[in-house]
């Protein structure tokens, strides 16, 4: 007996989902690669850098830490 077309089709989105992926994504030339789940064959691009910190632009560094309050210290204090 053949399937229908949307048996088949109700079939492979119930794989998909039970699917644990196994993504196999291509070397980073860019902000993002995309990737293929081994097993399903599934695709998705994938981010390259986190979007907070990007090199490219002239005023990022990673290590411009947030400014801290002012704290007083009490003149009683030793330390």
């Amino acid at each position: 007996m053949k399937k229908s077309v949307k048996v088949m089709e109700r079939e492979k989105t119930e794989n998909e989902q039970k699917c644990h992926h196994f993504w196999v994504i291509d070397v980073a030339n860019g902000p993002s690669s995309p990737g293929k789940c081994k097993f399903c064959g599934e695709k998705k691009e994938f981010m390259n850098a986190f979007p907070t910190f990007n090199p490219l632009r002239k005023n990022s560094n990673p290590l411009n830490f947030p400014k801290m309050p002012e704290v007083e210290m009490d003149k009683d204090s030793e330390s």
